[in-house]
Parts: structure tokens; sequence; C-alpha cells
């Protein structure tokens, strides 16, 4: 993934702006990144306590997996640990936090 998607995308998650519907449509149709690099990000996040997939009307219902459809705005990313990414993405030379840089390309 390019820098500034995944800025991009671990942005969203902190602002809570990352209801489903938007990162399928952001990410995967407007940005073609595959389905399968989306979930395997947001459930590397889950497991190590980064994210939570929750319910946009119900913050205390969560879910195991993320229903990747274009019309999914009952579920959302949520970032749950993010003192340090914070520190990372919002500054003035924004970078990515150690534990993503997995999930970034050279280009």
């Amino acid at each position: 993934m390019k820098k500034e998607d995944l800025i991009e995308f671990l942005s969203s998650t902190i602002e809570e702006d990352a209801i489903i519907s938007r990162l399928y449509n952001l990410i995967h149709i407007e940005y073609k990144y595959e389905l399968k690099f989306l979930d395997d990000l947001v459930q590397y996040g889950v497991e190590k306590h980064y994210f939570s997939i929750e319910s946009v009307a119900h913050s205390d219902e969560t879910y195991d997996k993320v229903e990747w459809k274009s019309d999914n705005n009952y579920q959302e990313v949520i970032m749950t640990d993010h003192e340090e990414i914070v520190e990372c993405l919002f500054s003035s030379n924004p970078q990515i936090p150690e534990d993503f840089t997995k999930f970034l390309n050279n280009e």
C-alpha cells in the first residue's frame, strides 16, 4: 500500500471515519486495493489490539469480521489504542507506525 493511502486508512480509524462502506468505496474501488489486503490489514490490527470492528449504532456491539460491501454502513473500524499512532500520523512529517510498515509497498 502506498504510504499516503495507509496514512489515510489509519487516520480514518482514529477519527472514527472508517465506516466500511466508506473504506470499501475509497480504498477498494477508488484506490484499487484488493479486499483480501484490506481484510488482512484490519484483522492484523484487531489481533494486535489496535482496532475494534464495531457497530455504528451501538459501540458496545463488536464483530469478529468485516462484511466488505459497498452499502455496509453498520460496521466501522475504530482505533482502540492510538496514543503513539497519533504522534506518528499527525505531525509535520507523518510516518507509518512500525507495526504497520509491513503493509507498505515501495512505490
